[in-house]
């Protein structure tokens, strides 16, 4: 019995081992931008945001409806001295009407709503452009602690050798107790160094899990990359062109100034009478009336 425990407890930590080294394998750039992509909140509200305007397109190149009525007048609901004849002196009245929209109003409507959408795809990219530099900052930085980290442990590495020969020296003679002390009381400077750093390391990459929206713990998530100076810079007016050409906020903004001209058109349009047409036809029960008659009406 006890083997068999053994046995199946062995093989349930060869089944969780490759789930574990998954969860502890180190992402890379592409990685963590294709999962904050697909799992950021914020930037899957804009996305819906995007296909709500979208839809107000639909909307607003709707034709109004035509109004259907039929209403009946003059039926018998009781009887009257042993006679009833219900039906005998109803009134029905069908009829019709429709609005008919003058000054283009739904195609300027349409026209608004589209550019309504292409303004929220360009708030969207802006918000991408912004939620990016977020995570390419956060990305960075716990790269920067990892390295802030090393040599902080390289340096306390190098200092435990310090003390080392320092001890030796004492043990020989060639310095005092005193001399000793403080140096092995400077070591704690180098401890702080290295719990400062892990602290550090801890933050940004909580800063990137939240930005990830992953629940991984923070001692099973890392990231991979490569942490270097780049001399490939170029001129303040390059990056002012390339600025101007592909900032999405300041497309927004002159897709902002094009709307709400159309939207001026659209308000002096509603501005102008909607004429109605209608037309109903009534029958006129005889009603004690040897003769009875029809009508026929139209009006606008």
């Amino acid at each position: 019995m006890i083997r068999r425990a053994f046995w199946l407890s062995g093989m349930l930590l060869m089944l969780l081992r490759p789930g574990a080294e998954a969860q502890n394998k180190s992402l890379t750039w592409e990685q963590v931008r294709e999962r904050f992509e697909t799992s950021n909140p914020t930037l899957i509200a804009g996305r819906l945001n995007v296909d709500e305007s979208k839809a107000q397109e639909i909307t607003a190149f709707l034709r109004p409806n035509p109004t259907f009525t039929v209403s009946a007048d003059g039926t018998q609901i009781v009887p009257h001295k042993g006679v009833w004849q219900p039906l005998a002196g109803t009134f029905e009245t069908p009829s019709i009407s429709y609005l008919h929209e003058r000054q283009h109003k739904r195609e300027l409507r349409l026209e608004s709503a589209q550019k309504g959408t292409s303004i929220a795809t360009s708030q969207q990219a802006d918000l991408e452009r912004s939620l990016l530099f977020n995570l390419r900052s956060a990305f960075v930085q716990t790269l920067q602690s990892k390295a802030v980290l090393d040599v902080s442990k390289a340096n306390l590495e190098y200092y435990d050798h310090v003390l080392s020969v320092s001890n030796e020296q004492y043990k020989a003679g060639d310095i005092a107790q005193i001399d000793l002390d403080r140096l092995q009381l400077q070591r704690v400077q180098f401890e702080a160094d290295v719990q400062t750093a892990e602290v550090n390391l801890r933050t940004a990459k909580i800063q990137l899990l939240q930005l990830l929206n992953d629940r991984t713990p923070v001692d099973q998530f890392d990231v991979v990359g490569p942490f270097d100076f780049g001399e490939q810079l170029q001129s303040l007016d390059d990056y002012r062109k390339v600025a101007l050409d592909a900032r999405p906020d300041l497309r927004a903004a002159l897709e902002s100034v094009d709307k709400a001209k159309t939207d001026h058109k659209l308000a002096i349009a509603n501005g102008s009478a909607d004429p109605t047409f209608a037309t109903w036809y009534t029958h006129n029960s005889s009603n004690n009336n040897p003769f009875g008659t029809d009508t026929l009406g139209v009006s606008v």
